[in-house]
C-alpha cells in the first residue's frame, strides 16, 4: 500500500510539470519608425484621435487617410505594421524604446513602451510609432505603455 501511495505520489510529480516549464518568451524584432525614416515626431501629422491609447495601421490605404505631413514614406505593409499612440506625460520626452514578445505559454503578443523622460518638467503628450512584423488578420497586439 504505501509503495502505492509512493509511485503514485511521484507519478503525479512528474506529471504536474507541464509544457509551461519549457516554454520560451520570443524576441521579435520592431523598428523605431522616426529611426528607420529619419521622420521626427515635428515632421508628420496624425489624422487620428489618440489620447493614451494605440492604433494599428496595417494598410497603405489607412497609412495614406490618417498620417499626413512633410514625412510620409512609403512603409512596406506586406512586411510590417505602423503602431502608432500618445501618452500623457509629466516630464518632457527623452528616449522611446520598444519591446516586441510573443508571450509563453499564451503566444499573445505584447508590445511594450517604455517612454523615459528628461529631468525638464514640463506636461507633454508623446507620440510613438513603432514597426513591427505583418499581425495575422485575427492576431492581436496588446500594447502597455510604462512612463519612466
Amino acid at each position: 500500500m504505501k509503495k502505492t501511495i509512493l509511485i503514485s505520489a511521484i507519478l503525479i510529480f512528474f506529471l504536474s510539470c507541464s509544457k509551461k516549464d519549457n516554454c520560451n518568451e520570443e524576441q521579435l524584432l520592431t523598428k523605431h519608425f522616426e529611426m528607420e525614416y529619419g521622420c521626427p515626431d515635428t515632421k508628420f501629422t496624425l489624422q487620428i484621435n489618440l489620447t493614451n491609447d494605440a492604433k494599428i495601421i496595417r494598410s497603405t490605404e489607412e497609412y495614406d487617410a490618417q498620417v499626413s505631413g512633410s514625412c510620409h514614406p512609403a512603409v512596406d505593409f506586406s512586411a510590417y505594421d505602423l503602431v502608432i499612440g500618445r501618452q500623457s506625460t509629466g516630464n518632457y520626452n527623452d528616449t522611446i524604446l520598444y519591446d516586441l514578445k510573443r508571450t509563453c505559454p499564451d503566444k499573445e503578443l505584447l508590445l511594450t513602451v517604455d517612454v523615459i523622460q528628461s529631468d525638464l518638467t514640463m506636461p507633454s503628450t508623446v507620440t510613438y510609432h513603432a514597426l513591427i512584423p505583418k499581425l495575422g488578420d485575427e492576431e492581436k497586439l496588446n500594447v502597455m505603455v510604462n512612463v519612466k
